[in-house]
């Protein structure tokens, strides 16, 4: 008779009790291994305080989020895990890189300009060296119009641009001669002086000093070696901080950091030398109009406030979106 048991089929009602069990228990594994990677990541962001090689996992503080919180709602969604997972993790992905464009549709209003100060734009676009597109080029930069605009990876074919916008920018400063210093600083403003490093210990940098009607304010473009070359990065950045600690005055540190909100080294800059970063939308890259990561920055110096929040531009054929923001400069009484 026990045989004869073992052999009889099971019920209709049984067999769709264990089919809804097996739909229910779908995707389990998948989404605690999916939430394990994020987790994982989130820790492994933090761990560039104890050794900076792990600061690379930081850049991608905000996908390591989306990643976990996906699997986490998958886990709970019986029968359709990873599809719910799937659909959230796409979700995040987008509104990352919807969010600065929404965010630069209309600057709005922070603060207003105070008595002794002057409203200033100011803007860094890295226009990527082999970029060809050089008359999108050109035409951001006047969309643009920032009072002072840093170009960064500025290559041979886009140098005669200066020329063009001349007109515009009538006061200008370049490291081209310099190797390895494709930069630019192009001021409505009169430059007092400038100058550029490379081959120190810390970034390719071009510096202008203005005059008195920007309160004598110093005008800093950067550009950081980037990832896998962590140790090397962080060794610029002490020694860019090292230098910011010793010109005196207003400062505005603009340029393409490559490094997050949440990475080591911009938290370097800011704790050693007292600057206020003033930027956090993702800026690249722009592949599929939806940037991911925040690495290129502007920081100030106590005295100098965000008037307006920060916007980004069009990528005219760079793999970097133009940052920009308005900001208040105390100044000299003229």
């Amino acid at each position: 008779m026990n045989d004869a048991n073992a052999n009889v089929a099971p019920s209709p009602a049984e067999t769709r009790r264990t089919e809804r069990r097996r739909r229910r228990g779908g995707g389990r594994f998948e989404c605690n291994a999916g939430l394990l990677i994020g987790v994982g990541g989130l820790v492994a962001s933090r761990l560039g305080y104890l050794w900076i090689a792990f600061d690379v996992f930081s850049q991608f503080t905000l996908q390591f989020a989306v990643v976990t919180l996906a699997f986490a709602i998958g886990r709970v969604i019986p029968g359709a895990r990873l599809f719910v997972a799937f659909v959230v993790l796409v979700l995040g992905i987008t509104v990352i890189g919807v969010w600065p464009h929404i965010a630069s549709r209309d600057a709005w209003v922070v603060s207003e300009v105070k008595e002794g100060e002057r409203a200033v734009t100011v803007a860094s676009f890295n226009s990527w060296y082999d970029n060809q597109q050089v008359d999108a080029v050109r035409a951001e930069i006047e969309r643009l119009d920032a009072d002072i605009i840093t170009l960064i990876e500025f290559g041979p074919n886009k140098q005669d641009l200066l020329k063009e916008l001349a007109s515009r920018y009538p006061h200008q400063a370049e490291c081209f001669a310099t190797d390895y210093c494709h930069m630019a600083i192009l001021s409505k403003f009169p430059l007092a002086s400038s100058s550029a490093s490379t081959g120190w210990d810390g970034p390719a940098m071009i510096m202008a000093k203005l005059g008195p009607e920007l309160g004598n304010l110093t005008i800093l473009s950067v550009h950081t070696i980037r990832f896998p070359h962590a140790q090397a990065q962080f060794r610029q950045i002490k020694a860019l901080s090292n230098l910011i600690d010793t010109i005196p005055g207003a400062k505005l540190v603009m340029g393409d950091i490559n490094a997050t909100p949440f990475s080591r080294i911009t938290s370097t800059l800011t704790n050693q030398t007292g600057l206020a970063r003033l930027t956090w939308l993702p800026s690249w890259p722009s592949q599929a109009w939806l940037p991911q990561i925040a690495i290129d920055h502007i920081f100030a110096s106590p005295g100098i406030r965000s008037i307006e929040s920060q916007r980004i531009g069009q990528p005219a054929g760079s793999d970097h979106y133009p940052i920009i923001v308005k900001v208040a400069v105390p100044v000299s009484t003229l």
